[in-house]
């Protein structure tokens, strides 16, 4: 009698590992039935669009033609790629060092390249070029509108290129230089910081191009100078950063606000059955990732009760929960133009089997994302208060100049010398450039790439 019960235990234990076996079939490590069964299982765990994943999905495909096979058609931001494989990334300029625009003239058929940025120690950097510089050529073929775009594909598709710059005297266009660039290792750009003063007022001013991890706990110098400064107000340059992690946008905002606390909700997570809803803390969200100490951000604290943030169509990601996600607590008075509209985030998901069988990793959308008062929903873009176009002033000035259009809009939005509807401005640059269509900005297309990082 006991042998009997024995068996059928057995056969209870036994038969739904066979059942199962029959589901998931043992393909080889490596294929891309084995990598694109991986793909699945977890899209089916952590995607927000899990329930609207096909039924039946071709498992033989390459894993990126399968990832965007399955993906939803609502997803603009999902991505998969293998690490330090350049075949399997969505190439920038960053390795060049440097971002521009293309734009048309008002008053002709001339079309030009704006220079918008260049990053510190980077080849577009030591070869020289700077802020507001113009490019009249690439690889030699002047630019137009007709191939404005295929240029900048030159650009990405190719380890090196060259520049033709240009400048414009007596309504005449001159080339000047010839600039060759190659790839190049970039690291991490420092921020720019300064104290103006203006009618008697003490400005803060700061910016930096991304939220990487760290970033709040070292900035918290140049809060203590501000502090220490006494600033009455200040302007958070954020025109140029995509973005990037949750926990620095939220580290951030613990040395803006007034009457902060740990325990303060900040940011509400909305997922799929399996994540469900969940509310973080500005403590929380702030260390979570362990770079900083919340008490260390309090003592920078300046303790505001308004911001002035400066935007542009490449301002995305976690710049853009520092817009919604500050206005809970303080006035926020965005100036420039309107955001990129990444009102979602996600995590890295990553083979954490020993022996790893599966080298791509994924970052698709996972959360829908919501300020402590519940207003999200802005994948459309946060518009501005005060809409400013940088290039409507040209030549571009550097960063922090007072005479910026978007810095000179902010100081007198505080200093009260503007009224308080919207500003324009429309300068024409020496000779008769307008500014008129901008046909590419490659700024603008690596924010499409980017994405608000948090935590599982």
């Amino acid at each position: 009698m006991l042998y009997c019960c024995f068996y059928f235990i057995f056969l209870i234990i036994i038969l739904p590992s066979c059942k199962k076996d029959k589901k998931s079939p043992n393909y080889p490590a490596g294929s891309n039935e084995n990598i694109n069964t991986w793909i699945l299982d977890s899209l089916k765990r952590y995607y927000y669009w899990n329930e609207q994943l096909p039924s039946g999905p071709d498992i033989g495909l390459s894993p990126k033609d399968f990832f965007n096979s399955v993906r939803n058609g609502a997803d603009r931001f999902s991505y998969i790629n293998i690490p330090n494989d350049a075949t399997t990334n969505i190439p920038n300029n960053r390795n060049f060092g440097f971002d521009y625009a293309t734009v048309s003239d008002q008053n002709s058929t001339r079309v030009i390249g704006i220079v918008k940025l260049v990053l510190k120690d980077s080849p577009a950097a030591r070869a020289g070029l700077k802020r507001g510089d113009y490019i009249s050529k690439i690889n030699g073929k002047t630019l137009t509108s007709a191939n404005a775009q295929a240029l900048q594909d030159e650009i990405l598709n190719n380890e090196r290129f060259s520049l033709g710059l240009a400048e414009l005297n007596n309504n005449t266009w001159t080339d000047t230089r010839t600039v060759d660039l190659a790839k190049g290792v970039i690291l991490d750009q420092k921020e720019i910081s300064k104290v103006i003063e203006s009618d008697g007022k003490k400005i803060g001013y700061l910016y930096f191009l991304d939220f990487n991890g760290g970033l709040a706990s070292s900035l918290t110098a140049v809060f203590s100078n501000f502090k220490s400064e006494g600033i009455t107000d200040l302007i958070l340059d954020l025109r140029y950063n995509a973005g990037g992690q949750v926990a620095e946008a939220a580290a951030i905002c613990a040395m803006i606000v007034q009457n902060i606390a740990y325990d303060k909700p900040f940011i509400t997570y909305k997922g799929n059955k399996n994540g469900g809803t969940r509310t973080e803390s500005i403590g929380t969200a702030a260390t979570f990732d362990r770079t900083v100490n919340f008490n260390v951000l309090l003592q920078q604290n300046l303790g505001l009760s308004k911001v002035y943030i400066l935007s542009t169509a490449a301002t995305a990601s976690a710049s853009e929960v520092m817009i919604n996600n500050l206005k809970p607590f303080i006035q926020v008075v965005q100036i420039g133009e309107k955001t990129r509209g990444k009102d979602e985030a996600s995590f890295r998901i990553f083979d954490s089997r020993i022996p790893k069988q599966v080298n791509w990793e994924m970052h698709p959308i996972v959360y829908k994302l919501f300020n402590a008062q519940g207003i999200g929903n802005y994948s459309s873009g946060i518009n501005p208060d005060v809409a400013v176009n940088e290039f409507n002033t040209l030549p571009l000035l550097p960063l922090g100049d007072q005479a910026d259009p978007l810095v000179k809009t902010a100081i007198a939005r505080i200093t009260g010398k503007v009224a308080k509807t919207g500003i324009s401005a429309n300068t024409m640059l020496s000779g008769g450039f307008r500014s008129g269509n901008i046909l590419m900005d490659s700024r603008v297309q690596s924010a499409q790439q980017s994405m608000v990082i948090t935590h599982r």
